[in-house]
């Protein structure tokens, strides 16, 4: 047998060795993407907040990495204590913070799977776009969190806390939307109505977080405007979303439509998905949701790719259930193998992570290759 629980073991552990090696490194290259959130923490109560040219400068001026801060302007608030503290620190902090509730995700997913804690806990620290989360100073750690917390909330009928977690999880909206929809496609009303108040907070955060500028959200959204093209030159080699790799693919081949193509297939596949989101069992659902969430996203880089997990963990509990057929052995080892190299895609344009994020609902809905086997070896 190529896959028993000693030889699996031994290769989630390399793989948790290799995914968490760069943070070694990322000291030496100022904290990457923590720089953003750094400086909008020293920003807030100030339209600045806003204002791409006005973050360089306060970066430059601090030696930081030059990163835009491109998130809604209430999410500046979390970081204002972090902005306090020399950045060396508070950016320590930040990654410590991050981890831990990456590990608070693992064990409450595995309550709800039915995984051994053990396993989920090792099989979340092997999953690459999870540990590149963490080490590049964002923040997906708190994103499948809040997921994991609708998905607990709604499989024991707490609906309001699972419309707070929905709504908190706004501080990414193209994050928030497909759980919004699954919110809807259940009719767990009580549960938008909960996640519609918090959404109306993120609002009033922002207000606060600008200073009082009543329009910050037409700002926000044309700073993301304003900084799109850039961001896709420079980063669109870790999209995984269709739509994101259809516009880093139009803007270095020059050929148009590329992103509406990747539109019309992610909506093609959400729709088929509508049936088994309405009748799925509530945790699978989430996942489903989850994923299908990154298939549309209209931005998803690599480490949003933390979103997945739930999905894998779904796919586990079933392959446990089956008595691990090999088919499921082998097609979780191949996911985990394409996640542990997507930093490839800096050196040849392009990661394989669309490829897994486009199959996601497929195994998930158990169709094609991922129907079930019988137990083998």
């Amino acid at each position: 047998m190529a896959w028993t629980p000693r030889r699996a073991r031994l290769w989630l552990v390399a793989a948790a060795a290799a995914a968490w090696l760069p943070v070694l490194g990322v000291p030496f290259r100022g904290w990457l993407d923590f720089s953003a959130f750094f400086a909008a923490g020293q920003l807030v109560f100030s339209p600045a907040i806003m204002d791409l040219a006005a973050v360089a400068r306060l970066q430059l001026s601090q030696g930081l990495p030059i990163t835009p801060f491109v998130y809604p302007a209430g999410v500046a608030l979390l970081y204002a204590p972090l902005a306090g503290l020399p950045y060396g620190l508070a950016a320590l902090l930040h990654a410590g913070l991050m981890f831990a509730l990456l590990l608070a995700s693992a064990i409450l997913g595995a309550a709800l799977t039915g995984l051994p804690t053990r396993w989920a806990v090792l099989g979340t620290l092997a999953w690459a776009p999870a540990a590149a989360g963490v080490i590049s100073g964002q923040n997906p750690s708190a994103a499948l969190l809040l997921v994991v917390l609708a998905a607990w909330a709604l499989a024991r009928g707490h609906d309001g806390r699972a419309g707070l977690a929905v709504g908190l999880l706004a501080y990414k909206p193209q994050l928030a939307a497909p759980m919004l929809g699954l919110l809807l496609l259940r009719t767990r009303w009580s549960a938008l109505l909960a996640a519609g108040a918090v959404i109306v907070l993120h609002y009033l955060a922002g207000l606060l977080a600008t200073g009082g500028q009543l329009d910050w959200p037409l700002s926000w959204l044309q700073t993301v405007e304003a900084y799109q093209e850039a961001d896709f030159l420079a980063n669109g080699w870790q999209a995984i979303s269709l739509p994101a790799l259809g516009t880093y693919l139009e803007l270095v081949t020059g050929l148009p439509g590329l992103a509406l193509v990747g539109y019309l297939v992610g909506i093609a596949i959400v729709l088929a998905c509508l049936p088994a989101l309405r009748r799925l069992p509530t945790v699978d659902a989430v996942a489903l949701a989850a994923a299908i969430g990154l298939l549309v996203s209209p931005h998803a880089w690599v480490y949003d790719a933390t979103l997945l997990l739930p999905a894998l963990g779904v796919l586990a509990a079933r392959a446990a259930r089956r008595g691990w057929p090999w088919r499921d052995r082998w097609w979780l080892a191949i996911a985990y193998g394409i996640a542990l190299l997507w930093s490839s895609g800096g050196f040849v344009g392009l990661t394989a992570m669309p490829l897994l994020v486009l199959v996601m609902p497929i195994a998930i809905l158990e169709r094609g290759p991922f129907r079930p086997s019988t137990p083998g070896a």
